[in-house]
């Protein structure tokens, strides 16, 4: 009842906003203020409790609300519900738009040709060197930045048509945070380049973490690492992996662990390690840390070839699935075939032979027969998938 009736208070402030789970929990659609559509996701803890939502937006939506994550964080933590929330985010949009248009009524214009040459002035003070790319209506261009141990970092600036009167906006590769850029109209671009290179030195620790990681590991996702990518799914060997999510701002601090195969292989790591978490040093490497506590080593390029570890999934022949490795196996010791969760998913769900249990959230656990040696295999179903 209790969910019906926010999805009704929801629904009568945001009609185009919708839950992405049973739990509602997670939320995500369209705001519409003064005739903009915006996009809005709303992430709520398990709880529900509205007051630690996450929001993410669209670059319009971020544009409105970047003087205001201040006022909007008094919001949740003062608003007894999602749907009251909704209702004061809408009148801060509403404000603010109101807000930019009459600034830009009493604003005098800024012509192209302006635009142009003061961004070609700030990049010859900056260096043409820092330039990465320009797009042919210097609206927006990208800098490359020289970070920590010679590693390139990029940042793109779009920049307002009343540059450098209204502040341009940034994406980065920075893992884990929006840059927050500080302007005024007097600011440069070499303004942001400064901002952009103290973030740098923020994360030194955790790409120096997260390398010694790539470099002495077989990393099984993501296939390219970013600079911003902060999980590792490390292959253990036997189709079982172990993922690793990092705190970019305290690299050597306990990261959330989440092993992968089948339960034969990886509940007695599992048990090991939450056996022997006391023993966590933050002195000590994230790796060595690991291979400390699971008591093992890790195979390496040094020691074994990627193809050991790219085995293909037992129903749809492929290692790779839209972007997915695999990530489930067989708990018979003697099969141990590899699957994708969806390949799985799907197949035993067409068996007529399976069954499901069930939850106050709906169908919880499939259970059947795995397709190569017919011993009994479950899977889970995730929310998120």
């Amino acid at each position: 009842m209790a969910a019906q009736k926010q999805s009704r208070e929801v629904f009568e402030i945001c009609p185009r906003l919708v839950p992405l789970n049973q739990q509602q929990t997670c939320w995500e659609g369209l705001i519409c203020v003064k005739g903009n559509e915006l996009h809005l996701r709303i992430e709520l803890p398990k709880d529900g409790d509205h007051r630690k939502a996450r929001l993410f937006g669209d670059w319009s939506l971020n544009q409105h609300l970047r003087s205001y994550r201040h006022l909007i964080g008094q919001r949740l933590l003062n608003t007894p519900d999602l749907a009251t929330f909704l209702s004061e985010l809408k009148n801060i949009l509403e404000h603010t738009m109101e807000h930019h248009s009459e600034a830009s009524k009493a604003q005098p214009g800024v012509t192209m040709a302006t635009r142009c040459s003061q961004v070609i002035h700030d990049v010859a003070r900056l260096g043409w060197e820092k330039l990465s790319s320009i797009d042919s209506s210097f609206s927006s261009l990208q800098l490359i930045c020289q970070g920590p141990g010679g590693s390139k970092h990029y940042i793109t600036v779009h920049l307002d048509a009343q540059h450098p009167i209204v502040a341009p906006t940034c994406s980065t590769d920075l893992p884990g945070e929006t840059f927050e850029l500080l302007w005024t109209h007097q600011s440069t671009l070499a303004d942001i380049y400064r901002q952009f290179e103290g973030s740098l030195a923020k994360y030194r620790e955790f790409w120096d973490t997260v390398a010694e990681i790539d470099n002495q590991t077989w990393v099984l996702e993501p296939e390219r690492p970013k600079p911003s990518d902060t999980s590792r799914r490390i292959a253990l060997g036997n189709n079982s992996s172990i993922q690793v999510t990092v705190d970019p701002l305290y690299p050597r601090m306990l990261p959330e662990f989440k092993f992968l195969g089948a339960d034969h292989v990886i509940n007695p790591m599992r048990e090991k390690l939450n056996a022997n978490l006391k023993a966590w040093d933050p002195g000590r490497s994230l790796l060595s840390n690991l291979k400390a506590l699971l008591d093992i080593h890790f195979p390496s390029p040094q020691s074994s070839r990627r193809e050991d570890f790219n085995e293909e999934c037992g129903i749809c022949y492929s290692y790779r699935l839209e972007g997915a490795i695999p990530d489930r196996a067989c708990d018979n010791p003697q099969c141990n075939k590899p699957f994708h969760y969806s390949c799985l998913y799907e197949w035993l769900c067409c068996l007529p032979t399976s069954h499901q249990t069930m939850s106050k959230f709906g169908f919880n656990t499939i259970f059947g027969k795995c397709p190569y040696c017919e011993e009994p295999v479950k899977i889970k179903r995730e929310n998120n998938r």
